[in-house]
């Protein structure tokens, strides 16, 4: 139960910072030319947001039934639909426009 935690907790926290270091970045990479920077950034949030889902949900699968890991995998896998989804949008609109 104690490996559900973290999917819990920072789930949230990293979507919340990958979102604001997203916007910190946009100046800088559109000063240099580097978007890639943004694109890295929320793969590496992303990654390590699947990851911790994954932890999460062998805890749930070896549990059965337990509260914590149930409600721990599906917020995991909801800040990392939160994170492939700022990743698709950052695509979708070029960060520089000017």
């Amino acid at each position: 139960m104690m490996r559900s935690w973290p999917a819990l907790l920072l789930a949230p926290v990293l979507a919340l910072t990958s979102i604001t270091l997203g916007y910190a970045l946009v100046t800088p990479a559109c000063e240099h030319g580097h978007t890639w920077m943004l694109h890295a950034s929320t793969a590496a949030f992303l990654a390590v947001c699947m990851a911790l889902t994954a932890v999460s949900w062998r805890a749930l699968r070896t549990a059965r039934g337990e509260f914590v890991p149930l409600i721990a995998t599906w917020t995991g896998a909801l800040f990392s639909l939160v994170v492939l989804l700022q990743g698709l949008a950052q695509f979708m609109v070029p960060p520089c426009t000017s």
